[in-house]
């Protein structure tokens, strides 16, 4: 039997050049003894291979999967959500100051052939294991094809047409595998999720939870289709040219049929979740009800592991390391100090509601200074979510109320004088009722996604009551009043209002914007003018200890992020253009 190393030969780039793969079994080979045979020869290592698979699919965009999120966790430095953290930071150098280039995108583009070529690995081997029985065998075979569905999902989002690879390659096929139209791409992921969906259970044992449903396959075919039927690939003509090429990146029409299967496969999701008791958590609301519990039901929908609102989530714990947003906690010190200048930012804040549901009044660049009292004021007057994924300057954090793991203070260097990045607030978004956890498991399909994905593709229907009741479920879960607007057009920014609050820092804004089409999306969205609140202290309190040292407050202008149109996708690698066999996106 040849060795893994070589049977593993395989896709490191997407021209497919040979390469040794060192990363298929959870410990990676050292000794060069493990083949297939031993991979595959009995359940338990078949199950490290399975668990390997997992991490390595569920991750692409995320802390360690090699591309601009690594090192800080989301992309919500360069979508407008907050400042992009520390100059040194790859998303810093890469998209506040240059833009994309040829070699930077938002994942490592050869890693998704790597993982794929994994989960094809595992799906063609699987029947091996003596020790299986043939029941689980083909549930590993569905969950292979909704792994590779859910990478293709994301390859999708961010670079339109792919290249689709269906099996594990020898160095006898033809390794030039150039990219499939947009059509094409799209068919195979609904394909692949929908034998997912054919193979995969209901419902694992408590010990294997995490591992792909029928729910999450449902929930992969609604949102490429959502992303299908929105304005950047539902359009007779790309955002840029490529001429002949054009079916890499546009439709090259619109069609309001793809709103409509966005809506058949949503409603699926939903159908499922309330089979299988998995529904957008609203333990004090009904129907036009607001929800006197949001803040606790949203936190637990977006921090709390295993709850019943998240379909699927990237699960890792403390050992991994890989995802920072907090100093650890170390010999008994019980403050948790941000260390990165990742700040809310002006612009963002402004979308949020007050508790009551209108707008709050914040300061605009060139206002006189307000007091520290106004400021904290308006800030107790915020709707739940925002208190829920927020602290604000000189506030305890809302969401872990009474824990000094949580407790928070002037002092603790939040607070911004000349310097930029701290931002209006800072986050602690997947921490509600966290206490000493350092983890958590990273949200990748939540309920409330499928009722925003409804009344977004509804209202594109013309169907403004379907829209406003699925859009209410979610407004109405958040403690706030329910929304009433008829007017197709003030509806649709309403709509994408509730996905830029209910999704913050969930690595959505970043794709949401530019599928959108926004027309604001070069002022102060993905590039333009940022803001940012800076404090005034008492005389010699620069670092004050106590809230009574802040004075006052103001907004003033801070970075300015590059724009330029050609960021509506991602480029390919120039290395692989350079091989003369894939097309580069428009404008690279």
């Amino acid at each position: 039997m040849k060795k893994l190393l070589y049977i593993l030969l395989g896709v490191l780039s997407v021209s497919l050049l040979i390469a040794c793969q060192k990363e298929f079994l959870e410990k990676p080979e050292t000794t060069g003894n493990t083949t297939l045979e031993t991979v595959f020869s009995s359940t338990v290592e078949a199950n490290k291979a399975l668990a390997n698979a997992y991490r390595s699919t569920l991750n692409h965009g995320l802390f360690n999967n090699g591309g601009t999120a690594i090192g800080n966790g989301t992309l919500s430095g360069i979508s407008g959500e907050a400042m992009p953290g520390e100059t040194w930071s790859d998303l810093y150098a890469g998209y506040s100051l240059s833009g994309l280039t040829s070699e930077r995108s938002t994942d490592n583009f050869a890693s998704n052939y790597v993982a794929i070529r994994r989960n094809n690995l595992i799906a063609e081997n699987i029947d091996k294991v003596p020790d299986m029985d043939a029941a689980t065998k083909g549930y590993v075979k569905a969950e292979m094809a909704g792994l590779n569905a859910y990478r293709y999902m994301g390859m999708f989002i961010r670079y339109g047409g792919v290249p689709i690879i269906t099996k594990t390659l020898t160095p006898e096929d033809d390794l030039a595998t150039p990219r499939a139209s947009l059509q094409a791409t799209l068919e195979a992921i609904s394909q692949m999720a929908e034998s997912a969906y054919a193979g995969l259970p209901d419902t694992w044992p408590d010990k294997f939870n995490g591992r792909l449903t029928k729910g999450a396959a449902l929930a992969i075919k609604a949102r490429v289709l959502e992303y299908a039927a929105r304005p950047l690939f539902n359009s007779s003509t790309p955002y840029l040219s490529l001429g002949a090429n054009n079916n890499l990146i546009s439709f090259g029409t619109v069609s309001s049929q793809r709103w409509t299967d966005a809506v058949t496969a949503n409603e699926a999701v939903i159908a499922w979740g309330k089979t299988n008791g998995y529904t957008i958590l609203n333990t004090g609301g009904a129907a036009n009800v607001p929800n006197i519990n949001a803040l606790s039901d949203y936190g637990t929908a977006t921090s709390t592991p295993g709850n019943k609102e998240t379909l699927l989530a990237y699960k890792f714990d403390a050992s991994d390391k890989m995802f920072k947003f907090y100093w650890p906690i170390v010999n008994g010190n019980s403050d948790r100090y941000l260390i990165d200048n990742a700040g809310m930012i002006t612009n963002f804040l402004r979308n949020y509601y007050k508790a009551d549901g209108t707008d709050q009044d914040w300061p605009k660049v060139g206002d006189a200074a307000r007091s520290y009292t106004d400021y904290n004021t308006r800030m107790q007057q915020m709707e739940p979510r925002f208190k829920a994924d927020n602290f604000a300057h000189g506030i305890n954090a809302w969401n872990n109320p009474g824990d000094n793991n949580w407790a928070y203070s002037a002092i603790n260097k939040g607070v911004n004088t000349s310097a930029v990045g701290r931002g209006v607030a800072q986050s602690t978004k997947f921490y509600y009722l966290a206490g000493t956890r350092e983890w958590f498991e990273f949200p990748l399909f939540r309920m409330s996604e499928f009722y925003l994905n409804l009344a977004e593709a509804y209202n594109e229907l013309g169907n403004t009551a379907k829209a406003l009741e699925n859009l209410n479920i979610v407004h109405n879960r958040a403690g706030l009043p329910s929304i009433t607007e008829v007017d197709k057009d003030k509806l649709r920014l309403l709509i994408q209002r509730e996905w830029t609050i209910e999704f913050y820092k969930e690595n959505r804004r970043y794709f949401d914007v530019k599928h959108w089409k926004r027309t604001d999306i070069g002022a102060g969205i993905i590039g333009g003018q940022y803001e940012e609140f800076k404090f005034t202290f008492v005389a010699g309190k620069t670092n004050p200890a106590i809230t009574a040292d802040i004075l006052t407050y103001f907004n003033a202008n801070s970075l300015s992020p590059y724009w330029n149109p050609k960021m509506f996708l991602e480029p390919i690698p120039l290395s692989e253009i350079n091989k003369r066999i894939l097309i580069q996106n428009p404008g690279y």
